[in-house]
């Protein structure tokens, strides 16, 4: 119990202060965003902390497992680096039995992060769209977020990729579902405006798609107009049923049950396999830290970054192609199952001391880049000096 609450200790400090600064940067950038859309409204930065508030859910599912790692990485070098690691190694103790204290910790988070999953960041949607409804209310005109899919219209989404300074959105991608067929344009470009009632696209140089399966009809165009009344020029107040991304769990279930849509598929999935990369990273996380001492930790956290960028990188690509309907469900779990298997493998045998190579490798190679690039500016600086 002494070298479990010595270990916590390390991992905890590191685990905090990494988790309290990205998600300080994550909500910066995000609060700059929303200053752009608020700005207008005299109450604006009390409604820029309500919208912060409700994307803390989808924040927390993000960077708590990236904090988790990169400080048990921490943790792991920094006992290595102080020679603790082979002195308890030298006494009979495994790698397991040092880190034992971890699978408590993953448990907990992966609890945590599995109620924040499917009952918070629904609530959080549902509310962070009806906050930017009646933002939009307020300025009686209808904007979209960049980077957003926006559901303020009857049977239409709507994504944006940016906007410039005339107003012109950019990588526009429209779903038009109100006749109970999916129709779907992407367009290079597009203009939205308001028209009375009715909310005029002007869009250019894209693809409709129409139908599904051997039934899709697809149709390129250099300019092409689309023509969705609005109520009153309003946006309506949004519920929770109204889109994937907002339903509740049994509200969701029952959807997938009713329709088997494969928008539902990836978000129902997608709920439940975001805390398991928690468990996934704790596996991986011991193999990649152990590199040669004189590596120092530098190699380590540059390996176990683009681990991270690899991992999170291959669960977007994934739900993306099944929200789609390109991949089956169960392709999100077969990746997550053998990503799983890798680090479960990879951490048998570091337990063993049989790690391939290519691990104490890379720290090696990380370590003479670091040396070489200090001795290259050194001279650069002291030839400067000189002249």
């Amino acid at each position: 119990m002494i070298l479990d609450r010595y270990i916590l200790r390390l991992w905890m400090g590191p685990f905090l202060g990494g988790l309290l600064l990205v998600l300080g940067v994550l909500l910066l950038g995000r609060a700059l965003k929303l200053l752009e859309t608020v700005s207008d409204s005299g109450q604006a930065w009390v409604l820029i902390g309500e919208l912060l508030i409700l994307t803390m859910p989808y924040f927390l599912l993000l960077t708590v497992p990236m904090a988790f790692f990169l400080s048990m990485q921490n943790t792991v070098t920094s006992l290595q680096q102080s020679s603790e690691m082979d002195a308890l190694r030298a006494s009979g103790v495994s790698y397991t039995r040092m880190f034992r204290s971890f699978f408590l910790v993953v448990a907990l988070l992966w609890a945590g992060l599995t109620f924040t999953s499917m009952v918070l960041l629904p609530q959080g949607q549902l509310g962070f769209n009806n906050i930017l409804v009646k933002v939009y209310a307020m300025k009686g005109a209808i904007t979209f977020s960049p980077q957003r899919f926006t559901e303020g219209l009857d049977g239409v989404t709507v994504y944006v990729d940016g906007e410039d300074d005339s107003g012109l959105y950019r990588g526009v991608i429209l779903e038009d579902a109100r006749d109970n067929i999916s129709v779907i344009y992407t367009a290079e470009s597009a203009r939205f405006e308001m028209r009375g009632d009715y909310l005029e696209l002007r869009m250019n140089d894209g693809v409709r798609l129409e139908g599904k399966g051997a039934d899709q009809r697809m149709l390129a165009f250099e300019h092409y107009q689309v023509t969705i009344p609005v109520s009153g020029g309003r946006w309506q107040e949004r519920q929770s049923g109204d889109h994937v991304t907002m339903m509740t769990v049994s509200e969701l279930w029952d959807h997938l049950q009713a329709l088997t849509k494969p928008d539902a598929v990836a978000e129902w999935n997608r709920r439940l396999l975001l805390p398991s990369t928690v468990l996934i990273l704790l596996f991986f996380s011991l193999p990649l830290s152990l590199t040669q001492k004189r590596s120092g930790k530098a190699g380590s956290l540059i390996v176990g970054i683009a681990v991270l960028v690899l991992v999170y990188n291959i669960q977007l690509m994934l739900h993306r192609q099944v929200s789609q309907g390109a991949y089956p469900g169960w392709s999100m779990w077969a990746a997550q199952i053998a990503m799983l298997a890798m680090g479960v493998f990879l951490w048998i045998r570091a337990e063993a001391d049989r790690l391939p190579k290519v691990f104490s490798a890379a720290g090696e190679w990380f370590y003479l880049l670091h040396q070489a690039s200090t001795h290259w500016f050194a001279h650069r600086w002291s030839k400067k000096n000189k002249l």
